[in-house]
């Protein structure tokens, strides 16, 4: 399996909130769980900072995840993150 751990941090709650119900909206959430290899793709907002989403990815292999970051759904999300200026941190987790 393959596992990562995705941070996106905003400028603020709001913006924060703003994105993730734009990310809802588009159906990115939901067309990942669709994905062929996808075991888990959850967000998780922080307790301890307002402004950041913490995303567990787990997939059956390497190559499922390199294949959904090419994926329709995903160019949108990265034209939703650019919109609200989201920065983003990517940890593969072993």
């Amino acid at each position: 399996m393959f596992h990562l751990h995705v941070f996106y941090t905003a400028k603020d709650q709001e913006t924060l909130n703003r994105f993730y119900d734009e990310v809802k909206k588009a159906g990115i959430i939901e067309a990942t769980h669709e994905e062929e290899g996808n075991i888990r793709y959850e967000y998780y907002f922080s307790a301890e900072r307002d402004n950041e989403i913490l995303i567990v990815e787990q997939w059956q292999d390497r190559a499922s995840q390199e294949y959904h970051d090419t994926l329709p759904h995903l160019v949108k999300l990265g034209e939703i993150k650019a919109k609200y200026e989201i920065e983003t941190v990517i940890e593969e987790v072993r």
